[in-house]
């Protein structure tokens, strides 16, 4: 019993940590219309192809959502969305796979 016990811990331990969503959250001023809501996600796609990528301007908000661990810095994420000539205000990273653009604002405000 007690093997079958610690077999499960171990198996849990290792399972959520190969698997552990972490998601990165931008503020994002400047972001005026759809045009350029879609110039930071092609370059968000850009640099880290494997990561779900939602941008929104009405939010003000960029992100990008992995399964498993980033391979993307926060600092990489930041230089992307700057590079598109607009100002990151900050930056957030969640342990949670985030995809919807109210929820990823709560983060930032």
């Amino acid at each position: 019993m007690i093997k079958k016990t610690i077999i499960s811990t171990i198996f849990c331990l290792i399972y959520s940590t190969a698997f552990a969503a972490e998601s990165m959250v931008g503020q994002v001023n400047g972001m005026m219309c759809i045009k350029c809501q879609k110039m930071v996600t092609k370059k968000l796609i850009e640099v880290s192809p494997n990561a779900t990528v939602k941008v929104s301007w009405p939010e003000g908000v960029a992100i990008s959502a992995f399964k498993d661990k980033s391979n993307l810095s926060e600092q990489e994420f930041k230089d992307a969305i700057v590079g598109t000539g607009f100002e990151v205000v900050k930056v957030v990273k969640s342990d949670k796979f985030i995809e919807d653009a109210g929820t990823a604002r709560k983060l930032v405000d």
